[in-house]
């Protein structure tokens, strides 16, 4: 595909910018609709909720975004119809954006999506995108909305929270953040596309990780790979959705936003971390809610983007060490400014 580009992820998605066009009636929707709707879950999180779909049936294989599940402790699926179910984190990729979950119990009567080719769809092409628009919502149902894809929008791109990514197909279907995660479908109602975002000149732009991407990351995934994640949810201290992502873990808006003001003023520019998973090696570094990190093994780390170049030539049983301060709120028992170090040991694969 033509409009395979390196870009970044962002959990909001907004239509009609950069050279987007609304969807309408007469756009034909792909093949295949009740299959790709039953294939299509809600992925539940403790502090975050999202859109995945089943890909694997016999093996209750889901996948989903990375950011979906980045430092969280406890996941359900939900799929049409039935309760919401425990699910497994098999692996993700943080610098990748995927992430593969496998439904612990038995279920039966799955359905499965199959990917296509994304270097076969072109600017122009009817796609669609399904998505749960109200993830954790009794009653939400699956919605498709078909539009066309897109070449690359213009404008500069801010990446200080997410990834950069190595192939995104654009479109202008309606998104927002629940649909983080859901299939981008062609006319055929195969995937080409993992949902996720892109951040160009302050305003969120529909995108997708291309299917050409997911399928090479997803067998290492499955097989229990954790790259580039210690199990952290990090936010740029620089991000302009910085106070409202941190209300979304618990933490006060008004502390927050002076929290924020205030680690700019002392010209402290890292990643604050939001959460982290339990039994994670980030847990087991003792690694908490609050601290800023401004190092990982002596290299600054001011956006995400920084930490992958880092992350991406360490391997599984690595040792990182990182750097950082505490910042005032969160992390029990330190106070602003107070630095801090530990080691944290990457997990091999499972």
């Amino acid at each position: 595909m033509s409009n395979h580009i390196n870009l970044l992820a962002a959990s909001t998605l907004l239509i009609a910018m950069c050279g987007a066009h609304e969807a309408t009636a007469r756009e034909p929707s792909p093949g295949h609709d009740e299959q790709a709707e039953a294939a299509v879950v809600q992925v539940l999180g403790d502090i975050a909720s999202g859109t995945g779909f089943i890909y694997d049936a016999d093996k209750g294989l889901v996948v989903t975004t990375a950011y979906i599940t980045a430092g969280q402790s406890n996941l359900e699926v939900l799929v049409a119809g039935r309760p919401a179910a425990p699910a497994k984190l098999l692996g993700s990729d943080l610098c990748q954006d995927l992430a593969v979950l496998q439904l612990t119990a038995p279920q039966a009567g799955l359905k499965a999506l199959q990917f296509g080719d994304s270097d076969k769809v072109f600017d122009g092409d009817a796609v669609t995108s399904l998505s749960y628009p109200d993830a954790g919502a009794p009653g939400a149902d699956v919605v498709a909305v078909t539009s066309e894809a897109d070449e690359e929008p213009d404008g500069k791109i801010i990446r200080p929270s997410i990834p950069d990514y190595p192939s995104l197909i654009y479109h202008s279907a309606a998104t927002k953040t629940a649909d983080t995660g859901g299939p981008l479908l062609n006319r055929a109602g195969q995937v080409i596309g993992v949902n996720t975002g892109v951040s160009i000149d302050g305003m969120q732009v529909s995108a997708a990780i291309s299917s050409d991407q997911a399928t090479e990351e997803l067998p290492g995934l499955a097989a229990g790979a954790q790259k580039n994640d210690p199990g952290w949810w990090i936010n740029a201290v620089s991000d302009r959705n910085f106070v409202q992502n941190a209300a979304g873990v618990g933490l006060d808006k008004g502390a927050s936003q002076a929290t924020q003001k205030r680690l700019q003023d002392a010209g402290t520019d890292g990643l604050f971390v939001m959460n982290v998973r339990k039994d994670s090696p980030a847990s087991h570094a003792r690694v908490q809610q609050g601290a800023v990190i401004t190092k990982v093994n002596g290299e600054g780390v001011p956006s995400f983007p920084d930490l992958c170049n880092t992350l991406e030539d360490a391997s599984p049983g690595d040792t990182l060490t990182v750097e950082g301060v505490y910042s005032g709120v969160g992390a029990a028992g330190h106070t602003f400014g107070e630095a801090w170090t530990t080691n944290v040991v990457l997990a091999g694969d499972s």
